[in-house]
């Protein structure tokens, strides 16, 4: 028994790792995304600000380092967010490779397009634009991709946790009930503020409106924004469940933590010990003496 729990603990130690790590991935690549785009815009209004093409052109240019960095970054975090939710469902599925078979398929064609976007920004004349006919099947094919994913993803992991909420509440306490149904609704949100996004930024780039460049430079502050906003608000409300639970039961107070299982409190237990008659009227015969008035009489 104490090996299974701490070959327990041990595989949610290393979930938990691979999540610390995505996480501080994203935070790197969406602050180094940003610091990009400043240092465009710096670049310029500031030094090609005088210039006779002006800023436009040095913003237009897609064949600068700059340009294909930043969109190299964007592809990057688009696929790492989708890999994570992935990776979120296999393990709500109980690691079963079936589940996450297609989303896989659907990812790796989605990476192969993103970087493929990149890799033509260099072919191509430096005055094209992201609306040229050689971009847009490939972008097109990328911004469509991300959305499946997203809704894929979204609806295994909530439909996971919809029908173990039902399969399990028949025996749940209130509390434990509740708990699934506020995983269910932050997946959910969480899911929306980027599947919203996606579905703007893919509307605008079909309808060919430079207003898609918008959404295009906040996708990758989103995608980090939505996988972090989840792991956070989860946690804190277990953390405020348990901290409300310990406060409102006075006997949780003395609770002893254990390796490998839940707290345990001291209990105390009262011993009772039932005595036969017969063996009190046993032990008191020896012990009687019997009065003789008579004059003369000792006693006994």
């Amino acid at each position: 028994m104490f090996h299974g729990s701490l070959t327990r603990t041990q595989r949610s130690d290393h979930h938990a790792n691979v999540m610390i790590g995505v996480s501080s991935l994203m935070f790197f690549i969406a602050t180094w995304h940003l610091a990009i785009n400043g240092f465009r815009m710096v670049a310029g209004y500031v030094d090609h600000g005088s210039t006779q093409d002006g800023p436009e052109a040095y913003i237009s240019n897609l064949k600068s380092w700059d340009h294909i960095l930043k969109d190299t970054l964007y592809a990057t975090q688009e696929n790492l967010g989708s890999a994570a939710a992935i990776y979120r469902c296999w393990i709500l599925w109980g690691q079963n490779w079936k589940v996450i078979l297609f989303p896989v398929a659907l990812l790796l064609v989605n990476t192969a397009a993103g970087y493929m976007v990149c890799a033509l920004y260099t072919a191509g004349p430096s005055t094209e634009t992201v609306f040229d006919a050689q971009l847009t099947t490939w972008i097109r094919i990328f911004y469509s991709l991300a959305v499946v994913l997203n809704i894929i993803t979204t609806f295994l992991m909530g439909y996971k946790i919809w029908i173990t909420h039902r399969d399990s509440s028949p025996y749940n306490t209130a509390c434990g009930s509740s708990q699934l149904i506020y995983i269910l609704k932050v997946l959910v949100e969480s899911a929306a503020l980027q599947l919203i996004v996606e579905i703007i930024l893919l509307g605008l780039y079909c309808s060919d409106l430079n207003a898609q460049y918008i959404l295009l430079e906040s996708v990758a502050s989103v995608v980090g924004i939505t996988f972090n906003a989840m792991t956070i608000r989860i946690k804190l409300h277990s953390l405020n469940s348990i901290s409300s639970n310990f406060n409102n039961n006075p006997s949780s107070q003395n609770a002893v933590q254990t390796i490998g299982s839940a707290p345990t409190r001291h209990i105390q237990i009262e011993i009772f010990r039932d005595v036969e008659l017969e063996e009190i009227e046993e032990h008191s015969s020896h012990d009687l003496q019997v009065f003789d008035p008579r004059p003369g009489s000792n006693g006994k």
